[in-house]
């Protein structure tokens, strides 16, 4: 059973038998536990941290199904627990909560009604359900899998140091590679973190201590440091050390992708959640950059809330359909028809700034929302199809998808569904696919790209020449079109090295039964050296700029005529 929700909840409330309209009668009971909750606070003696989480608790009735005050209520939780409110004592705060406002309900009453009896066990059931969730976001101080300390553990040893005055360091360490992990075996998986740890520890002092954060990431605690030359040095050891393929115990070498962010007490915070956040960010700043290392600076909270916004307006963009796709020409050279368009991204966020699409898609991965972002992805391509014909436009449609789509064995299924339900072929629309999604993993992309084949959709390979691809491989792929990487185009008329390389894309495209689009097209003469090498279609600012869906319809009814 789990107690958290990817997508729309924070807290799985049904997971205990609680459905939203049971939330929202709890309402009902709204001043009797204030007037509980306050009553039992008395006891509990006055800090900053007990008096936010207290706050927090008295809001519980009429905000309990809100997914801003679920993550305001686990944070504040998370922050009391790191001084040492334990999982017990939250436990008896709210047990006693429960009882006090019974007693104040129900008094001497020789009978209760049946409803005030169902409000009751809706709360102690919504509660637990809370509760259930913090244990499990939390990672109680030890996992159960790895038997490695968590992250409270690391809030409380943080804390003990704090009270004893002195001073102390936080590295959040992010050491992964999905591509790499994504071929070991169970066991070799299992035996990873405590490899890890391991090694992290050896390159520490004695004193310094090792934890499991979040998935993939470390927090290494640094007793007593004095200035910030010794977390930027331990981050130099630990990059150091792994610049070489970690050894796991069935003698295969793995290379890890190493990202170090650090803050330190009292400089940049004087909590453990402050510093650790702090570390996380200097971390988070590094996406942004080639560096490996950061320290934290006042900036990267700015930094973070205004991501943090974005991220939001996307949230809500997803649920409301504020994205949309423009389409972007793909035409014959030949007889400069246009037998196809790229679908492309596009947002515009309310203030009219539109949001670049790596940085949308970059952030649907981050968050988590890639299956959500796909299904619309799929259905909005097979809307739009519908459109166009209706509009009496005959082309094919390309859409790209991510390395996450290709290892999705149920995409195909989905596929199926949406076009048995708009009543489209499958012959209308291609996927296209970057070699890097290619490389993850080979065989289970393999599969997933056959059955979209044997289904009708066609495939392309899309930025040819500039990821890894080998000629053995590409022949093995079952793909249609080729598509060759503006990179090359550009440098095609005044580059005789990139002449040779479209040259010879071309060439092994025709020798594979593929077809051969050049992107990038700009000028004249980009087009006139694509017709003479013997190119099958372009796409580009020469024939016309991504354009919203009227204005692609008329760009196209213009042309025909």
């Amino acid at each position: 059973m789990t107690t958290t929700l990817d997508n729309d909840g924070f807290i799985d409330y049904a997971a205990f038998g609680v459905s939203p309209e049971n939330l929202r009668s709890l309402r009902a009971l709204s001043g009797i536990w204030r007037a509980a909750v306050l009553k039992v606070a008395d006891d509990y003696g006055a800090n900053a941290a007990f008096e936010e989480f207290c706050q927090r608790s008295l809001e519980l009735p009429q905000m309990i199904n809100d997914v801003a005050w679920q993550q305001r209520w686990t944070q504040a939780w998370y922050k009391l627990s790191g001084r040492g409110f334990e999982l017990a004592d939250m436990f008896g705060f709210f047990n006693r909560a429960i009882a006090c406002a019974e007693a104040d309900l129900f008094g001497e009453q020789l009978q209760v009604s049946r409803v005030q009896l169902d409000l009751f066990a809706i709360l102690r059931r919504s509660v637990v359900a809370a509760i259930s969730c913090a244990i499990e976001l939390g990672e109680e101080a030890h996992r159960s899998g790895v038997g490695l300390p968590g992250e409270l553990s690391a809030m409380r040893t943080f804390r003990q140091l704090a009270e004893n005055g002195r001073g102390a360091a936080v590295l959040s360490a992010s050491m992964v590679n999905r591509r790499a992990l994504s071929h070991l075996t169970a066991g070799e998986l299992q035996s990873l973190p405590v490899l890890l740890a391991d090694r992290l520890a050896a390159l520490l002092r004695p004193q310094d201590k090792v934890f499991v954060g979040h998935e993939g990431e470390w927090l290494l605690l640094l007793p007593e440091v004095q200035s910030a030359a010794q977390p930027v040095l331990a981050a130099s050891q630990i990059r150091r050390a792994f610049g070489h393929p970690l050894v796991l115990l069935s003698g295969r070498g793995v290379s890890l992708d190493v990202a170090i962010g650090a803050a330190m007490s009292p400089e940049h915070g004087d909590d453990a959640e402050e510093i650790i956040r702090a570390a996380r960010l200097a971390r988070a700043s590094l996406q942004s950059s080639n560096e490996a290392f950061a320290m934290y600076e006042p900036r990267m909270q700015e930094d973070w809330q205004r991501r943090h916004q974005l991220a939001e307006e996307l949230r809500e963009a997803l649920r409301k359909d504020r994205l949309t796709m423009y389409l972007q020409p793909q035409v014959d050279v030949e007889t400069e028809c246009c037998p196809g368009a790229e679908l492309l991204l596009r947002w515009q966020r309310a203030n009219g700034e539109w949001v670049p699409p790596p940085l949308i898609v970059e952030m649907i991965e981050e968050y988590g929302w890639r299956d959500q972002f796909t299904d619309w992805l799929i259905r909005t391509a097979l809307r739009m199809g519908v459109e166009l014909a209706a509009a009496g436009v005959d082309v094919r449609l390309s859409l790209n998808l991510t390395a996450g789509d290709l290892l999705d064995t149920d995409l195909p299924e989905l596929v199926a569904q949406c076009l048995e339900t708009w009543r489209l072929p499958a012959e209308r629309f291609t996927f296209e696919l970057t070699e890097s999604a290619m490389m993850v993993d080979r065989e289970r992309g393999l599969s997933v790209m056959s059955k979209l084949r044997d289904m009708g959709i066609r495939l392309a390979l899309d930025d040819f020449g500039t990821g890894y691809s080998s000629l053995s491989y590409l022949a093995t792929l079952p793909l249609n079109e080729i598509k060759i990487d503006r990179s090359f185009v550009v440098g095609m008329t005044s580059s005789a090295e990139n002449l040779r390389i479209v040259r010879t894309i071309i060439d092994l495209t025709h020798d594979l039964g593929m077809i051969s689009l050049a992107e990038g097209v700009e000028e004249v003469g980009e087009r006139d050296q694509l017709l003479a090498l013997g190119c099958d279609r372009i796409q580009g600012y020469f024939y016309g700029k991504p354009m919203p869906f009227s204005d692609f319809v008329a760009w196209y009814r213009a042309r025909q005529a």
